[in-house]
Order: structure tokens, then sequence, then C-alpha cells
């Protein structure tokens, strides 16, 4: 596909990654970012859609859905980098309920494009392609919890192929998936101070970098919410957001609401899966959602200037 398709673009999207492991929350995270910017200014790229081989193909190869073998690296920064500059792209789906692959379909990308999946940024050139990158990073016994539940609640799997699946999973996760974390400028780490503990009890610890520490740093965030949200600079300019289980949700339903007055109704933030396959609240979750959109929000300004700029230079 080359930059002669399609008519002259109308803008050049802000492409935010929102990566992580089978399970880790990159559907919840990247839904509430969605609806706080506006579903109709963001468009969704599914990497599910890259794999180059569907289910049963993979078990024949022996290979994960986590192995790069699997995904089709090459065509996916082809892709990354059209929609960087206002261009569509075409590419088969990818269906989870069966592991098969469905027509080809054409993304238009709106104002931001919402870049979702398993192997977002696993090299250097592919993080290039991103202007924010968040990587959900949930301790291996929270996320083993979260995918068991998932996969049997609304996927249709017994609690036997689950625990299979992740004991398949496991050492590919650990080779080619984690490491993206390194590269991330925002790291959502997710915690429980014991296993036995529920959801409402998870921590939450953001650390980020570069231009996402630096916009954060200026925000001054912490003295809003009080002891619940502690911040600490770290080496190498990090900035390291903690999260306590305890914040309050009157404080963070106002402060997305000032933040998006037009698009923050409270009941629909925080949603996550509680055991029952139900919908339940978490206010670190809000939390995230909420900053995740304002960073994208903020850092979309000096974007679009840069662009300007470089189309009166040209």
């Amino acid at each position: 596909m080359s930059d002669a398709q399609g008519d002259v673009p109308r803008h050049h999207p802000f492409v935010l990654g929102i990566i992580g492991d089978s399970g880790s929350g990159k559907s919840t995270v990247a839904r509430g970012v969605r609806e706080l910017i506006g579903a109709e200014r963001v468009s969704t790229l599914e990497l599910d859609d890259y794999h180059r081989y569907s289910r049963a193909e993979r078990q024949e190869l022996g290979l994960t859905a986590l192995n790069p073998m699997v995904h089709n690296l090459s065509l996916m920064q082809e892709h990354l980098q059209l929609l960087r500059r206002g261009r569509p792209v075409r590419n088969r789906s990818y269906d989870h309920t069966d592991g098969s692959f469905g027509p080809m379909r054409t993304l238009d990308p709106e104002e931001v494009v919402v870049v979702r999946g398993l192997l977002g940024f696993p090299t250097e050139e592919l993080a290039a392609t991103y202007d924010l990158t968040v990587f959900l990073y949930p301790e291996p016994e929270l996320l083993f919890r979260w995918k068991l539940r998932r996969d049997t609640k609304t996927r249709g799997y017994t609690e036997a192929e689950v625990l299979k699946s992740i004991a398949r999973h496991l050492l590919d996760s650990k080779l080619y998936v984690l490491p993206q974390a390194d590269r991330a400028d925002l790291v959502v780490r997710y915690e429980v101070p014991d296993w036995d503990a529920p959801d409402t009890e998870v921590r939450t610890t953001l650390i980020l970098r570069r231009a996402a520490a630096e916009a954060v740093r200026r925000d001054g965030i912490g003295g809003r919410f009080g002891e619940h949200v502690r911040v600490e600079d770290g080496e190498g300019g990090t900035l390291t957001v903690h999260v306590a289980s305890t914040v309050s949700r009157e404080m963070v339903d106002a402060w997305g609401a000032e933040l998006f007055p037009d698009t923050y109704e409270a009941a629909h933030f925080g949603l996550h899966q509680d055991d029952e396959g139900g919908e339940a609240h978490k206010v670190p979750l809000a939390f995230t959602q909420v900053l995740i959109a304002d960073l994208t929000q903020r850092l979309r300004r000096p974007h679009e200037a840069a662009i300007v700029n470089a189309s009166t230079l040209a």
C-alpha cells in the first residue's frame, strides 16, 4: 500500500498504543479512553487482525499468539505509518470465537487511532510509529485471575482449557510480551496485597517516561487527591504515581468531569468484570482511564502544532 491511496487526508491522527498480555485489561482501558475522547473521534486498530495464522494453524505449528512469528509485523508497521499520515488501511479481521479470519475491512483514521493488542511495539522501529505507548502489566497472580475469569465467563472456555492455555503461554509472555514495558511511555502496574484479596484492593502504580512524565509532573496531580495518590520522581526523568485502592470516587469523578465535561458520566467509567462475569466499579481504573485520555489530549496539541509547522515549511 502506498501513500498515493485515497484522497488528501483530513488530519494527521494521534496514534495511541494500549498493549499488554492476554487478560490484562486492554479492552476495558481502551473503551474508557475512547468514550472520554468521544467515540466519533476515535478509530480502533485491532492487532489480532495481523495474525499470520488461524488458531487451528497455530496449534498445528506449535506456536502461541504471543510469538512474533505469528504476527505480520512488517504489515503492521506499514499500516501504522499510513494511519499516522491520515490514510485508510485494509486488512482481514480476526474472529475470537473460532480463531478464523473474516472478510477484508477498511479502517479510516479519525483524530485518534487507538491500537490494541499483544505485540504493539516489540521493536524500537514499531515503537517509533506511536505518539503515546501504554503497557498494562498486572502481576502474574492477578493476570491469572483476570484471564481465567474472562475466558470462562465471556469466551466460553472451560477452566481446564484456560489453565492449559496459560501454562502454554507463560514462556512466550516472558520472552516477547513483557519486555515491551521497557519501551512504553506509560506502564500501568496492578498488584494485590495477597492472592485472596478482592479486585477492590488492587494497587495501581503508573510509571511515566519522557513527555508523558513531564505532562503529569506539570499538572501537579498528587496534591489533588491527598494521601490516596502519591507522586515520586525517579531516575532518568521518570515519574511514578501510586494510586491507592481507597482513592475517593467523588474526587476522581470531579476530576474526570472537569477534564471531559461533555463525555464524562461517572457510571460509565471504572467498570470491570467481577467474579460472576457482571460489572463492578473500580475507582483506580477510572483514574487510569481519565489519565490516559487526558495525556492523549494534551500531547496531541504539540503533535498537531508540529504537523502544521512542517506543512508550512514544506
